[in-house]
């Protein structure tokens, strides 16, 4: 057995068949089904279902993956922290929602960089859904995300900021407040399977509001845009909107009492916090602590 077999043996988990796992590490495909072949014969065990078109993982198979993805971890970490015996080291995935990329994320790992600089840090930007789901697979280390208003036993999410969410339309809009506001313009929506855009939608049934629905976007930045062209108006977190936009926009808060959104570090639980992950909760906080 070898780390390269077990590397293709998450590689097909994560990729979904031989082949695109093939195309995710540059090999042929016949050398995936080889390595396959011959991690069975070490493991005496079958792991595929070689009768389904393409090879289908067995379910005795799924436990030996997240085996897999700890001995790798464990074997990369190793590799790197021999280089600098104590200091924090090693490797992060960190999978992060697009409100955070652009905001609080740059800072801390510029941070990261000056103080742990043997750290290779690997980003993955999605929704919070997709992100929860690849936390608790193994495939992430930590994400960076809306808190869920429940999780599963099996993670642990700690809070890192907390904002208020705000109404923002163009500088000349009709309205006073809030709901004058949605109920006047076409409403720029933020995508539902996000946990702000769940949150936002959750409040606007809560209190009753009919809005003009325009159009559905995944990206904070694009729907501020699309506000600046008065195409409508939305609703945003208030961190994502910059001291220049405010000046150029009408911003008022959200609800009444004013909703707010927190967002916290996602990690798998049933262990102590990673050196690593430690680090980053830590520049985290601190870049929220300094823009306070």
């Amino acid at each position: 057995m070898s780390l390269r077999q077990l590397e293709t043996l998450v590689a097909i988990a994560d990729a979904g068949s031989f082949h695109a796992a093939a195309d995710r590490l540059a090999i042929t495909q016949s050398a995936v089904s080889m390595q396959m072949k011959a991690l069975e014969e070490a493991l005496q065990t079958s792991l595929f279902d070689r009768a389904r078109r393409p090879p289908a993982l067995r379910e005795n198979a799924r436990p030996l993956i997240d085996q897999a993805r700890q001995i790798l971890r464990l074997h990369e970490d190793f590799r790197l922290g021999a280089r600098a015996t104590g200091a924090v080291s090693g490797a992060l995935r960190i999978g992060v929602i697009p409100t955070a990329s652009t905001g609080i994320l740059p800072d801390a790992l510029a941070i990261l960089r000056e103080r742990t600089p043997l750290l290779q840090v690997r980003i993955e930007s999605e929704l919070s859904t997709e992100l929860i789901r690849r936390v608790e697979r193994g495939m992430l280390d930590a994400a960076i995300l809306t808190e869920p208003p429940r999780i599963s036993a099996d993670l642990r999410c700690r809070t890192i900021l907390e904002e208020r969410l705000l109404v923002v339309a163009p500088a000349d809009s009709p309205g006073a407040n809030d709901v004058e506001l949605l109920n006047a313009l076409p409403f720029l929506r933020f995508n539902r399977r996000a946990g702000v855009g769940r949150a936002i939608d959750t409040a606007l049934r809560a209190r009753g509001i009919d809005v003009q629905e325009r159009m559905e976007l995944d990206s904070i930045e694009s729907i501020l845009m699309m506000v600046s062209r008065r195409l409508g108006v939305a609703v945003a977190p208030e961190r994502s909107i910059t001291s220049e936009q405010r000046t150029k926009l009408k911003c008022l808060p959200f609800g009444d009492p004013v909703i707010r959104r927190r967002v916290g570090l996602l990690e798998r639980a049933g262990r102590d916090p990673s050196p690593l992950t430690d680090a980053l909760h830590e520049a985290l906080t601190e870049v929220v602590r300094h823009a306070a």
